[in-house]
């Protein structure tokens, strides 16, 4: 069974925002970011794409639900568990950061001040109202966005990459943005894979949705970014859908937990809303970082670690035994130590 094109159409969005949000698109050495994404995408992000499928393959359930069944099975202690809630909140934080980051390059005067500082939340009312309707019914429709968008970019930021070393700090933005614009473990691929169980590889449905990502977050560092108010406006065109996704996948999983959509969808917007109004502050961006990257490297340790080797191995039912083990070295040691890396580069 194929992958339809509402899961592919929400990667490329989320992935289109998150990466233009993290500042990816904004450098001169344009090249030498592109590689860098493609090694930590192949390194780190495709080894962690695979986390979500082996739960929600495991257990028929999203993560929230799901790791309970996976402690227990493993005879693991509980506090596993808050790895679930952990990426919802990180979700959420996602739509204040993606959000505030659209009047971020707004040009203000007199007359539009209130205008730019109203333009985050407008974006959260509108992502909230797309959840509301539905995105799985949306996708399909709005995926033209992303090429849109991109050409539009090529168009007017007539950037042209340059090729040159790289500093520390530049290394660990992209491999950043490479494991938090893949939101792997954060829910997305769990909400995206779910209706795809009956597939007997993963691979059939994380591949596709990894590549995507590859391919678009490459396209949006070399596309460049536009500037001025119609460059916030078309980044705005793909952030208010992304945050629909996100806003989605939360309210999803506290539905299966048997909380009324109307409820659901009430805390997610309250909780973005408040979320938002923090973004505005500049350590947001780190609490942001640290709680999402915490929250993937305790998802690859669990189901890297601690989740019985059989049920991984039948959950995700690779090809070959050599591709399984690959992937068993990707989770276990590539991606933590990536991880650890970055949060010991942000405190020295």
């Amino acid at each position: 069974m194929k992958l339809q094109l509402p899961a592919l159409s929400a990667v490329a969005l989320t992935t289109l925002t998150l990466a233009t949000a993290w500042g990816l698109p904004n450098h001169s050495n344009s090249l030498s970011f592109a590689w860098v994404w493609l090694l930590f995408m192949a390194v780190t992000a495709l080894p962690l794409s695979f986390i979500e499928a082996a739960i929600v393959r495991r257990t028929t359930h999203l993560p929230l639900q799901g790791l309970a069944s996976i402690t227990r099975d493993a005879d693991a202690p509980t506090f596993w568990r808050l790895l679930a809630p952990l990426s919802l909140l990180s979700l959420v934080a996602m739509i204040a950061f993606a959000a505030n980051r659209s009047a971020h390059d707004f040009v203000m005067d007199s007359h539009n001040t209130f205008t730019a500082q109203a333009f985050p939340y407008l974006l959260v009312f509108l992502a909230m109202g797309f959840a509301w309707v539905g995105m799985k019914r949306l996708l399909p429709f709005v995926w033209i966005l992303v090429p849109a968008v991109l050409i539009f970019n090529v168009v007017s930021a007539g950037q042209l990459g340059t090729l040159a070393l790289l500093t520390p700090e530049e290394w660990q933005q992209v491999a950043t943005a490479a494991i938090l614009a893949n939101v792997s473990g954060l829910g997305v691929y769990a909400w995206l894979t779910t209706q795809h169980l009956a597939d007997e590889q993963a691979s059939r449905l994380v591949m596709p949705l990894w590549l995507t990502q590859t391919l678009v977050g490459l396209a949006t560092i070399l596309a460049g970014e536009a500037k001025g108010n119609v460059g916030v406006v078309v980044y705005m065109l793909t952030a208010v859908f992304a945050c629909a996704v996100f806003a989605e996948v939360v309210a999803r999983q506290l539905q299966d937990r048997k909380v009324a959509k109307p409820v659901a969808l009430g805390l997610v917007m309250v909780s973005a809303v408040a979320l938002t109004v923090a973004a505005e502050f500049v350590v947001f961006d780190m609490v942001l970082k640290v709680v999402s990257l915490l929250t993937v490297f305790g998802l690859s340790v669990l189901v890297g670690w601690v989740m019985k080797i059989s049920h991984a191995r039948k959950a995700l039912n690779f090809s070959s035994e050599v591709i399984y083990n690959l992937w068993r070295v990707g989770v276990r040691i590539a991606a933590p130590a990536v991880i650890i890396w970055l949060l010991v580069g942000m405190v020295l």
